[in-house]
């Protein structure tokens, strides 16, 4: 076939490939797409669309035993998983493909792969263009323990996909897929065990954090198995045995594969356009989002933190840039959330990292204990908050948060850092009483005590 000739060619429609398409597609540019799974990918059919519908009900489930003059929740799984299927359009994404041809775009389905500078190979079709985006994504780490393959395993895939609930998990992992599934799942009924390597959970977090998620899990009924290491993993009898590093064993229906992700970048042809890209690591791009001349990479293929927000905020910014406008990538404001019960949120530095990097930081905490709002909120619970800045001028470096909606309040830092704002302006911000956000100025408060004489 003859080549056709695009302005852009995008390979991978996940959340990064499918907004930059739209986006360019309405900037005027002649646009193809090459996908070798579903529009919308992970974050729409397996991940985060389905996940927190999920956990939704169990959320509010949690919510009524912790309420005062509530009853419990009943939760129907027959209506919620009907409900989940709804939201991941029962895996068809027929809709999304007609809005991106609606909008121009020329949808290819085929397993592609670049094949030298400004060239695509799609199956037959040979795409061509002056702009090329890699958008292939990230895929689960699968961990060489013995016995895994031939026991068999499920992945975050698996999990919210399901249309019974299992008597027993056990997670291989405690990052925020596992606490996030693992807290669920329990709370649908299933006995779950999560094992992780660390001594304890959110260790990237303010060290303050995960002795709360801790807690709550195990209030939860959940068999917390910390610092120890899976070795190996077998089926007997129909259920899956898996053996710890220190002598102990847990059982149960499936294992759960939740050690986190890598970038997508084998069998996409990077050789050819002139790449070099060590195994499992990401595709380094500059502050554009450029790979090279007239090659892009946005999304969780560039490697970590692989969130869906970064990645649409990714196509943002180079949709604008292949247009004409110049808008470089700024991730020091990516917020961060664990959507457990409690919800863990963060954005910035940490005040070990900004340390590390030379800044003379200092941090306050504040407890929810000191907070109106809670009280308002719930009888049984428990959150803490935390700011980091930079001492000399106050500026905000990062924050985070332990509590419930932490997700919806974390972006008034995630602001702050963006705008390069001193934590000043935040305690003298006035914040609607009763709410969770009145944290920030108390934070203020804590800092000018810290601090002294505070910033100008």
């Amino acid at each position: 076939m003859p080549e056709e000739k695009f302005d852009v060619v995008i390979l991978g429609t996940g959340a990064a490939g499918e907004f930059a398409a739209h986006r360019l597609a309405a900037r005027g540019k002649r646009v193809a797409v090459v996908e070798r799974e579903r529009i919308e990918g992970e974050c729409g059919y397996w991940a985060c669309n389905p996940s927190k519908t999920l956990l939704r009900p169990t959320y509010l489930h949690g919510e009524s035993e912790k309420c005062f003059g509530t009853g419990e929740v009943r939760l129907d799984w027959p209506e919620i998983s009907a409900y989940r299927d709804e939201m991941v359009r029962h895996y068809d994404d027929s809709v999304l493909a007609d809005r991106l041809v609606d909008k121009g775009v020329v949808v290819v389905r085929e397993d592609g792969h670049l094949d030298g500078p400004g060239r695509v190979q799609a199956g037959s079709r040979t795409l061509c263009a002056p702009d090329i985006v890699i958008a292939t994504g990230s895929e689960p780490i699968i961990p060489p323990i013995s016995g895994l393959a031939e026991s068999g395993y499920w992945t975050n895939r698996e999990v919210v996909s399901l249309t019974e609930i299992p008597r027993s998990l056990v997670f291989i992992g405690g990052g925020p897929v596992a606490v996030e599934l693992g807290q669920m799942m329990r709370r649908y009924g299933s006995q779950v065990t999560i094992v992780e390597r660390f001594e304890r959970l959110m260790l990237a977090e303010e060290p303050e954090l995960g002795p709360l998620l801790e807690e709550a899990l195990r209030a939860d009924g959940i068999d917390l198995r910390l610092g120890v290491e899976v070795e190996t993993v077998s089926r007997v009898d129909g259920e899956t045995r898996v053996g710890l590093s220190d002598g102990s064993a847990a059982t149960a229906d499936h294992v759960v594969v939740a050690v986190g992700r890598r970038p997508r970048t084998a069998g996409i042809g990077i050789e050819t356009v002139g790449l070099q890209v060590e195994a499992g690591r990401g595709i380094a791009v500059d502050s554009y989002g450029r790979a090279g001349q007239g090659l892009w990479a946005i999304g969780d293929v560039t490697g970590p933190p692989f969130f869906t927000h970064r990645s649409i905020y990714h196509a943002r910014c180079i949709a604008a840039t292949i247009a004409g406008l110049d808008r470089p990538i700024d991730e020091r404001a990516l917020p961060r959330v664990t959507f457990t019960d409690p919800e863990i949120a963060a954005v910035g530095a940490t005040e070990e990292a900004a340390r590390r990097s030379g800044i003379d930081a200092v941090a306050a905490s504040f407890p929810f204990t000191e907070l109106d709002r809670p009280y308002t909120y719930q009888k049984d619970w428990s959150g803490i908050g935390k700011i980091v800045v930079e001492r000399s001028t106050g500026v905000v470096l990062g924050a985070a948060a332990a509590g419930p909606l932490s997700s919806e309040y974390i972006h008034v830092a995630s602001l702050a850092i963006k705008a390069r704002l001193s934590y000043t302006e935040l305690r003298d911000l006035m914040f609607q009483f009763p709410t969770f956000a009145e944290l920030y100025w108390h934070l203020g408060e804590e800092l000018d005590a810290i601090i002294g004489d505070s910033p100008v």
